[in-house]
């Protein structure tokens, strides 16, 4: 039998993964979405908001997986294909991490959190102000790059390889 990953781990997965891609979604598709949430304000209100929720369950699933660890599903790969998927890992949770920080640095008016709380803007030089942003636009590219990596390894573990990888973070079927 397949190892899996723990229940928590595969909601945080799956919670994660559906907010990023709402987040990508929202200024891409802003034409789409101003009608929905009251204008430009308010898709980069839930934007900013998601991306801090996204920012509280990276930190969770760090939590989790720390306490729970992961299961060794590639213990058969070549060491570089299981240093590669390490590293990818790494650097997403990385981007995870960094992308909802830079977003709140850049800004230099107060996010209204989900419409209920409003945090003010940190008194940062423009300097700083300008490399957050720099980081923010560029980085979503590689985040980008990540993440069909990351979901392209997982089909071609399924389909081709025919593994347990993917099983392993779907939930449970009884």
């Amino acid at each position: 039998m397949t190892p899996r990953y723990t229940p928590a781990q595969i909601t945080l997965h799956w919670l994660s993964a559906v907010l990023v891609l709402l987040i990508i979604a929202l200024p891409y598709g802003s034409p789409l979405f101003q009608p929905l949430l009251g204008g430009g304000a308010g898709v980069f209100t839930l934007h900013k908001s998601l991306g801090l929720l996204v920012l509280v369950l990276t930190v969770l699933r760090l939590v989790v997986r720390a306490r729970s660890s992961a299961p060794e599903l590639l213990a058969s790969e070549p060491p570089l294909q299981r240093f590669a998927a390490k590293a990818g890992h790494a650097v997403l949770y990385l981007l995870l991490l960094l992308m909802p920080l830079t977003g709140l640095l850049f800004g230099k008016r107060p996010v209204n959190l989900f419409w209920l709380v409003e945090i003010g803007p940190l008194p940062l030089s423009d300097a700083v102000r300008g490399a957050a942003k720099t980081f923010h636009v560029t980085a979503q590219y590689l985040l980008f790059l990540l993440i069909l990596g990351h979901a392209g390894m997982a089909l071609w573990h399924h389909h081709v390889r025919r593994d347990g990888v993917l099983r392993a973070m779907l939930p449970a079927r009884d």
